[in-house]
Formats: structure tokens, C-alpha cells, sequence
């Protein structure tokens, strides 16, 4: 047996509605406790009523049930969940957003309970499944601090992941064992109904995400599958290539190379003489082309940004350095495409800024920024964390090392 005592993840703002529903729950169970002892007769019939049951079944009892106990234990097992599990959800979804959760959580649980069982059943335990199921799509890797009663008796530190996943397959195996006494059924209700909305409010973008909910490791093991097929599939042109090369006649080979050298340090100089007259529009829209056709493709990032420029990762020719401009004019088309919403290119940029100037007096701030960009925009907090250590070491200015501190904070 596990029984949770906490979670380490701060709260952005303080917890009414987890409260309320607790003061609500023992208000309620007292009522019950007077109505069995002084009141037997009059509390029946009505608890009846407000129990969920497929045999005797009543709309309001959907949510009637998920305030009714059992007896002290049951309530107070229920309201430790509560007490841990809640105010982080209300936390991400406001206190309105919560309370409505909450309700549709319990009816939901009930409802599945009352659709396949014809015993009643009583407690809050549905609507909490349904906090603890959104709890394992927004905060997997959580720490949950637990009392351990299995093998070693004492605290213990474990993952949201790994505590909420145990209590599923509990449910699942016990309802499936057909276990009496517990409504496990409206547990499962309750887990379905907050996994499947706490997931689809992140995939609509309902609910601001982070880099570590479910919905977001998602993605990023995705775009890692689709970046190793990308790096396989360019490894394989890149032999294909090689062994055509191999086939050329060497002055014919010497003539292409004279002939993409010339090429390339045309387009440079287009792109510095643009900058030079303060047409950064055209020669942004220039480097674009520029890095399409001789992008490096050495190293994870630079064939990951290559792509993100709009070309295809390496272009024609994939010479290392072929598009590292002067340090001023790398800097300038970093900030013009960040300050325009180009984040991929600001990227890209920012990182051959790196490769060519790794000890300028601006790398740090480079570092800084390419964190912050990895962090929001392109879902790689490894990548993000890496550079904003880098920054943080050659940061002079204060309030930029705070941002940086308070980046690697957010990033956990």
C-alpha cells in the first residue's frame, strides 16, 4: 500500500477550490453520520437517492454520489488524494476550470459505474481518478512523496508516472478478478475521462504545454524518429553521391567544383552588400536561398537546422563554414528573423553564428537566446538546458543570467 503525501512541483498561484471540495466532502459525510444515527428513517430513503446505481438510476445522483462516503476511512483515503493530487490540476486549469473538471470527472465515473453495475455506489474516488488521470498527461515525471507499506515500511520518492500507473493496473486487474466492495469500474471511468481531456486540451492548445507532459514527449520522440530517418536517408544520398563522384573524370570534377566556388562567393557577396545598404528583408530572404544550396551537413545540428531553413538538409554541395557570414552580419539576421516569428531560421543562424565565432564577445548571448528557442519553440529541453549552461558561464549582464537561470528553472 501507497499513500501519497506530496508532490515537489511548485504552484503558481494559490489553492481555493481543492480546499472547498474537501470542506464540502466532510460537511457532507457528517450530515451522513447525523442522518444514520438520529435520523434513520429520513436518511435512508434520501441516500438512496443520492447513491449511483444503474437499477435505481437519477440524473443528480451522477454527482450526489461523488460527495456520499462510506464510512471515516474511505473519506479520509479520498481526501488525502485530494489534498495531494489537487491543487496542481487546479493549478493548470484554473479554479472555474477545475471545479468543472472535477464535476464532469465524478459524472463521468458514475456514469460508467451505473451503465454496467447494478450495485450502488458512493465516493469521491471517481472524480479524484479523474484528477490523478489528468495528473499522469501533464506531470508524468513528477517526484510523488508516499508512506510505503509494501516490503519497507517508510518514505519514499516515486514517479507520478509510476504511482498513478500502479493504481490503474490495480483497477484493472481488480475488476477484472471481479473484486466486490469497490466501485473499480468508476475508477476506470474517472481515468479515462481525465487522461482523454487533459490530453485533447493540450493537443488544442487549450492548456499552455511543457516540455515534460505527455502530449509534448510525444512529439519530440516523433520528431526524433523522424530526424534519425532524415539522417539515415542522408547518409544513404551521401554514398550514392560519393560513388558518383568517384565516376567523374577528375577535370571534369575540378571545372563543377571551380564552378560552385564562384557561385557560392557570388551569393555571399550579394548577401554582404545587401546588409551593407540596409536591405536586411531581401538579404534574410537571400541567406535563405544560400543555405538551401550549401548548407553543412556535419553534426546533428546542423542537419536538423538546414531543414528548418525551408531546403533541403545539405543542398548542393554541403560545404562546413559554406554559410558563416561576417560575425556583425550573422548577429543582425539572427535578430531579424527572431523579431519577425521566423524562430526556425533565427535558429539556424544562431547556431552557424556559433560555428564560426564560438569565443565572441555576443556568444553567450547567442547561447542564451538558442536556448530559449529550443525550450519554447522547437521542444528540445536536452538541447535548451546544454546551451543555457554554456551561457550562463560568459553572461555579464545580470538580468540576462536571470533569465537564463529562470529558463533552466522552468525546463526542471
Amino acid at each position: 500500500m501507497l499513500i501519497p503525501l506530496g508532490t515537489d512541483r511548485p504552484l503558481a498561484r494559490g489553492t481555493i477550490v481543492t480546499y472547498l471540495l474537501i470542506g464540502v466532502n466532510v460537511a457532507a459525510f457528517l450530515l451522513q453520520v447525523y442522518g444514520q444515527q438520529i435520523e434513520p428513517d429520513w436518511w435512508r430513503p434520501l441516500e438512496r437517492k443520492l447513491m449511483v446505481w444503474g437499477q435505481e438510476f437519477h440524473w443528480w445522483s451522477l454527482f450526489s454520489h461523488a460527495f456520499l462516503h462510506g464510512g471515516l476511512w474511505h473519506l479520509l483515503g479520498n481526501m488525502v488524494f485530494l489534498w495531494v493530487f489537487g491543487p496542481n490540476i487546479e493549478d493548470r486549469f484554473g479554479k472555474v476550470g477545475f471545479l468543472v473538471f472535477y464535476l464532469a470527472g465524478a459524472a463521468a465515473a458514475g456514469g460508467l459505474h451505473a451503465g454496467f453495475d447494478r450495485n450502488p455506489a458512493l465516493g469521491a474516488s471517481g472524480a479524484i481518478a479523474a484528477c490523478t488521470g489528468a495528473y499522469l498527461i501533464m506531470f508524468p515525471k513528477t517526484t510523488i512523496k508516499v508512506f510505503s507499506l509494501i516490503f519497507v515500511i517508510g518514505v519514499a520518492q516515486v514517479p507520478a508516472w509510476w504511482f498513478i500507473g500502479l493504481s490503474i493496473v490495480w483497477d484493472i486487474v481488480s475488476q477484472s478478478a471481479g473484486s466486490k466492495g469497490v466501485a473499480h469500474l468508476a475508477h476506470l471511468g474517472g481515468y479515462m475521462f481525465g487522461t482523454s481531456v487533459s490530453f485533447a486540451l493540450l493537443w488544442a492548445k487549450v492548456l499552455p504545454r511543457e516540455p515534460y507532459d505527455v502530449f509534448s514527449m510525444a512529439r519530440q520522440t516523433y520528431r526524433r524518429k523522424q530526424l534519425k530517418a532524415a539522417v539515415v536517408g542522408l547518409e544513404r544520398q551521401n554514398t550514392q553521391r560519393s560513388a558518383k563522384a568517384a565516376a567523374v573524370p577528375t577535370g571534369k570534377r575540378a571545372i563543377e567544383e571551380a564552378a560552385r566556388a564562384d557561385a557560392l562567393a557570388v551569393a555571399r557577396a550579394e548577401i554582404s552588400g545587401l546588409m551593407g545598404n540596409g536591405s536586411i528583408a531581401q538579404a534574410a530572404a537571400a541567406y535563405k536561398v544560400l543555405a538551401e544550396r550549401y548548407g553543412a551537413t556535419e553534426g546533428r545540428e546542423e542537419k536538423s537546422n538546414s531543414s528548418a531553413m525551408g531546403g533541403r538538409a545539405g543542398g548542393v554541395g554541403g560545404e562546413v563554414g559554406a554559410t558563416v557570414l561576417s560575425r556583425r552580419h550573422m548577429y543582425e539576421l539572427g535578430n531579424h528573423y527572431f523579431v519577425n516569428g521566423d524562430q526556425r531560421a533565427a535558429v539556424y543562424v544562431y547556431e552557424r553564428f556559433l560555428e564560426g565565432y564560438p569565443t565572441d564577445n555576443e556568444a553567450p548571448a547567442v547561447r542564451l537566446m538558442l536556448g530559449r528557442l529550443n525550450a519554447r519553440y522547437l521542444n528540445d529541453p536536452v538541447r535548451a538546458k546544454v546551451l543555457l549552461t554554456q551561457a550562463l558561464v560568459g553572461l555579464k549582464d545580470e538580468e540576462s543570467r536571470l533569465m537564463a537561470v529562470r529558463e533552466l528553472e522552468a525546463l526542471g
